[in-house]
């Protein structure tokens, strides 16, 4: 187990003198400093209602001077070469036309996705409104419209629950069809959400916190009061939600009941643990190798080829386990003691630790206590999570069982943004992720390429993911490995523009994209990065 981390429980971590790393990023070097100041780029050019900000301003991302087709970019799309560099908006760095053209083709998929204050995550796989989907798509938009992408977090509390949870997909009026849609959960018999809205009966990652401090940024402070007075009341409530209902025990560690909260859907960690509550039909398919029965019962690989998610049997597990959660009125007092698989993830706790001092901070300039046992609450999560601690790497844990899950992914590393990875441990932590296990020839795979459970084109069993790169490099940042933050960035917008398009996941071997080629995450943080990070 690692010694503690000196940062401060609760509160954002205190600057503490450092360098930059000077080695090469397979081998970073240099002592810890606390976070950098988040740039403030964007512009403050739209007040919208939606967000309650200033006055009444219609609010929406804006058109790109010539509206780009989602097709992929091309180093010629503006009529410059590669090495021209396209005047940039107000406040922000020269872009090569290239990745100029790529930004503007992000922009477009964005606008394409955009339902008026929400953001759908794809045109047709993902049709609905997705918790930490929204909130890395807020993290983009405030470069654009600061008022859109406040508006896009405050639209996340419509699906509130009564007890406080935020559901992992709110149900946007759409016909478009979704398999794991309003019917599958049946929500509304147990409870009407704050916005009248149908949801999911599960969470997702909590990375509200996290997204309203980049979004509040790129606002006056004024306009960031406000916004912060809008929000706090509900996420204060979710983050009592995660705690009183999912750490009854009071370990410090919340426990997910369905792989879907993990954000992570088919990472082997999860599908091992449901293995064995697939149904009995699954289970004798599995036997004669009838995957083509059950590859013939599901509609959600129309779009995207059946490869590329989840198979048939591990989808059918998870609808079972929806029926027994949905079965349980979804209260954790009834589900522990039923066949439902409970996990302590590691990477939904390590977003936790961040978001609960990002809520100290936004809570403390809204003028908004933060309850004492939850203040406590959340010292705990920081120290449990050396409880996570395996040789070298964090992993998650069984919660009736107690035992750490064999199963290290790209999860894994997600205490590095957490910063609870004691100073002596990170060399170590960053020198496993640069290596050819992790970091293939196209960056990080999202689980080690020797792993008999590796694909690198299906969802996340091998796939690059930019929202795990945008996490990592930030929280290498914090602990001054600059050098390996930035290596994993340009590689994010290398991999991006060799594609062309902004893709749900990319082949670390080949770099070839796969799932959705109009990913609204991938759009927004390509625009975050190359305004904050710009490749040089």
């Amino acid at each position: 187990m690692p010694a503690p981390s000196s940062s401060s429980p609760v509160m954002p971590p205190v600057a503490r003198d450092a360098t930059p790393a000077a080695a090469p990023p397979g081998t970073p070097t240099g002592s810890t400093p606390g976070p950098p100041p988040v740039p403030t780029t964007g512009t403050n050019r739209s007040r919208g209602a939606a967000a309650g900000i200033g006055a009444a301003v219609p609010t929406g991302i804006p058109a790109p001077a010539d509206p780009p087709d989602v097709t992929p970019a091309t180093p010629g799309a503006t009529g410059a070469g590669a090495g021209t560099t396209v005047a940039p908006p107000a406040g922000e760095v020269a872009l090569p036309a290239d990745l100029a053209a790529l930004r503007e083709t992000a922009i477009g998929v964005l606008r394409a996705n955009d339902l008026g204050d929400i953001t759908r995550p794809s045109p047709t796989l993902y049709p609905h409104q997705w918790l930490w989907d929204s909130c890395f798509i807020a993290i983009g938009l405030r470069h654009l419209d600061p008022a859109r992408a406040a508006a896009e977090l405050l639209s996340l509390l419509r699906g509130q629950w009564p007890g406080g949870m935020i559901p992992h997909v709110i149900f946007a009026e759409t016909s478009d069809y979704y398999h794991a849609g309003p019917q599958r959960w049946r929500c509304d018999r147990v409870c009407t959400t704050a916005g009248g809205v149908q949801s999911t009966g599960v969470t997702q990652p909590p990375m509200i916190a996290e997204a309203a401090v980049r979004v509040g940024e790129a606002m006056s402070r004024d306009e960031r009061v406000t916004f912060y007075r809008r929000l706090v009341p509900g996420l204060m409530r979710f983050h009592e939600w995660l705690y009183r209902e999912r750490d009854p025990d009071d370990t410090g560690l919340v426990t997910l009941v369905h792989s879907w909260e993990s954000g992570m859907d088919n990472t082997p960690t999860w599908m091992e643990m449901t293995k064995p509550v697939a149904p009995r039909t699954v289970r004798a398919l599995r036997r004669i190798n009838g995957d083509d029965a059950l590859d013939a019962l599901r509609r959600d690989s129309k779009e995207v080829p059946p490869d590329e998610r989840l198979t048939s049997a591990d989808l059918f597990t998870l609808y079972r386990i929806v029926r027994e959660l949905r079965r349980s009125r979804y209260e954790f007092r009834t589900i522990r003691n039923t066949f439902v698989p409970l996990v302590q993830d590691v990477a939904f706790n390590a977003i936790l630790v961040r978001a609960n001092e990002h809520l100290v901070a936004i809570a403390e300039e809204a003028g908004f206590p933060v309850p004492r046992w939850l203040a406590r609450s959340m010292r705990r999560t920081r120290a449990a999570m050396n409880d996570l601690w395996s040789d070298g790497l964090y992993l998650s844990r069984d919660f009736r069982t107690g035992g750490l899950l064999p199963h290290p992914t790209i999860a894994s590393f997600l205490p590095l943004y957490a910063g609870v990875v004691p100073d002596s441990e990170v060399d170590g932590m960053v020198e496993q992720l640069m290596s050819p296990r992790y970091w293939a020839k196209y960056g990080i795979a999202s689980v080690p390429t020797d792993d008999p459970a590796f694909l690198p084109r299906c969802y996340w069993q091998g796939p690059v993911w930019v929202n795990m790169n945008w996490l990592i490099a930030d929280g290498l940042d914090r602990y001054g490995r600059r050098e390996a933050a930035d290596a994993i960035r340009r590689n994010t917008v290398d991999v991006i523009r060799s594609s062309g398009s902004m893709f749900e996941y990319y082949s670390p071997l080949d770099g070839s994209g796969a799932g959705s080629n109009r990913f609204s995450w991938t759009a927004a943080l390509l625009v975050d990065i190359l305004a904050t990070h710009p490749p040089r």
